[in-house]
């Protein structure tokens, strides 16, 4: 079994675009050998998702892929699924499903693997099919063997980073508590876009979720800073209507000035109700990035916009990219449709791998490493299956085309799969509480041992029934009496609320209840004998334990 420690070589072609199934191209991968993986995987949604590429798909793009197809031996749609990529005119340019069940998405060995080797995951999938749906659990699984892949080939000092929505970020979680380790979780990080809304029956969605998660507790990371441009713009009105304007106090040597711009700095702090927002003399926003990233959504003339109705913009990649990794480190993208990813993780001097299933992938990445607002690579993809490369070369590689893994087949992170046994403040009892209350009652004749109150029929006919009783200590378990049948009686409700959490033994309440003249029988000698009782349920207490003993 491979040392979490251990890291290993890169075996993937750095600038390469795998257009593969990413499980097999995850299986591919040496152990430890990636620093950071942020991912935006398809989210659990009931909906088919369709966009159109802006501009549209030209005739000599459309003959690449083919060509490319053709060379990776993949001619119509049953090659392409055989493959496990689709077919590029099978869907509409851009589109793609959120539909998930078990008999489209799910392998038997992938279940067969996760109940053996990962038990826990093998719990959540189930129970999420009973809280959520099949397609809920499907979808769990579908990402299930995909994330315990990506622990695996994560360095000891790497990163996840994992974009989710509210469909399916609470089983994610838990998920990647049960692959990462609870203790490795580091963030839930909001992606806050502010877009516009128009809904009436609940609160506008103005955010996704971002989970992150470690390896180990010896990972990567770098504080930056959140600059986002609605504190810097409100500062500087601030500072414009109070007559003190940046080219005044930036080289001044006044006291005086600097001692009033400092002042006015914590009362614009003060109205930001924000204590972290930091600035100097100069104006510039010295605040540190929280949980909280605010990057607009991309609108629809951007000039990185692919047509893609879900990409997200690559300032929200830079920062995540910036956090957790160093200049040189590999970046993975397994599901890199929309590119931004690799074309923040390029601008940031990183090197990047990225996967997704379609060929339109191709497409989208030539034509976002061309603009020169972006990153500006040559995408070479006449040479097909090219592993030789000049500098800053972009390559594209096919499904039979994945790296080949040259470390040990068989992984398991160092976890202990017996739980062990649960300890409890008070030991759990030899009997249910309902069952305690029958029996008590039996003992009584149906009637509460604090002041006779039975239910009762109109003819004064008592009716053996454990409705409208409550069950209570005889000595106060704040005085470390036990919960088992021989310290518990059965009270009315009324004369339980108002002994509430009294230290108060049972036998003195009841003197406090006949001196109050609130007795429902003649006299304390009609109440059933305490001791008496208490002895009938160590019998009953003792026959139980046998009982369980033996079974």
């Amino acid at each position: 079994m491979m040392s979490i420690g251990q890291a290993y070589s890169l075996n993937a072609v750095p600038r390469g675009v795998y257009i593969a199934d990413n499980l097999p191209f995850l299986l591919g991968l040496n152990d430890a050998c990636i620093d950071l993986v942020c991912i935006d995987p398809p989210f659990s949604r009931r909906e088919t998702v369709l966009g159109t590429l802006a501009p549209p798909l030209s005739e000599a793009e459309k003959q690449t892929e083919l060509r490319l197809l053709g060379a990776w031996g993949v001619t119509d749609v049953s090659s392409a699924l055989a493959q496990g990529i689709v077919w590029p005119e099978d869907i509409r340019q851009g589109g793609y499903k959120n539909i998930w069940s078990w008999e489209n998405y799910v392998h038997q060995d992938w279940l067969e693997s996760i109940k053996l080797d990962w038990p826990g995951v093998n719990a959540l999938i189930e129970a999420t099919r009973l809280t959520h749906s099949e397609g809920a659990a499907a979808y769990l699984c579908y990402m299930a063997v995909r994330v315990i892949q990506i622990h695996r080939v994560l360095k000891p000092t790497g990163t996840l980073y994992l974009h989710c929505d509210h469909t399916a970020n609470a089983y994610l979680r838990q998920l990647l508590d049960a692959v990462f380790g609870e203790q490795n979780f580091r963030n839930e990080i909001i992606w806050h876009y502010g877009k516009m809304s128009n809904v009436h029956k609940i609160f506008p969605q103005n955010h996704d979720t971002i989970l992150r998660y470690t390896k180990t507790d010896q990972y990567t990371f770098h504080v930056i800073k959140g600059a986002e441009s609605e504190y810097k713009q409100r500062f500087q009105r601030y500072l414009t209507g109070n007559k003190v304007l940046y080219g005044a106090v930036k080289d001044s040597k006044d006291k005086l000035v600097k001692r009033r711009v400092a002042k006015r700095t914590k009362e614009m702090n003060r109205q930001l109700n924000n204590d972290d927002v930091l600035f100097d003399f100069d104006g510039e926003d010295f605040k540190v990035q929280s949980d909280v990233i605010y990057v607009p959504i991309l609108k629809g003339n951007a000039k990185e916009r692919t047509g893609y109705p879900t990409q997200k913009p690559v300032a929200l990649a830079e920062k995540i990219i910036e956090s957790s990794s160093n200049t040189g480190d590999v970046v993975l993208d397994c599901f890199a449709g929309c590119s931004y990813v690799a074309v923040a993780a390029e601008r940031l001097n990183r090197l990047w791998v990225a996967c997704d299933f379609n060929p339109r992938a191709w497409t989208v990445f030539k034509r976002q490493f061309s603009k020169p607002t972006l990153a500006v690579l040559n995408c070479e993809d006449m040479e097909v299956g090219q592993t030789t490369l000049p500098e800053r070369i972009v390559t594209v590689y096919g499904p039979h085309q994945i790296p080949v893994r040259v470390t040990p087949t068989e992984y398991f992170p160092s976890r202990n799969f017996d739980l062990p046994e649960r300890k409890f403040k008070v030991p759990a009892s030899v009997m249910s509480e309902s069952e305690m209350l029958t029996k008590l009652l039996e003992l009584s004749g149906y009637q509460a041992w604090c002041c006779g109150y039975a239910n009762r029929m109109p003819d004064g006919e008592i009716v053996e029934t454990t409705r409208n009783f409550h069950l209570d200590h005889m000595e106060p378990k704040s005085r470390d009496g036990v919960s088992e049948i021989y310290n518990r009686a059965p009270l009315c409700p009324h004369h339980n609320i108002r002994k509430n959490n009294r230290r108060i033994y049972l036998a003195d309440y009841r003197k406090e209840i006949a001196d109050a003249d609130e007795l429902m029988v003649a006299s304390m000698d009609d109440l059933i004998n305490l001791q008496w009782a208490n002895q009938q349920a160590h019998e009953i207490w003792y026959q139980a334990r046998q009982s369980k003993e033996n079974a």
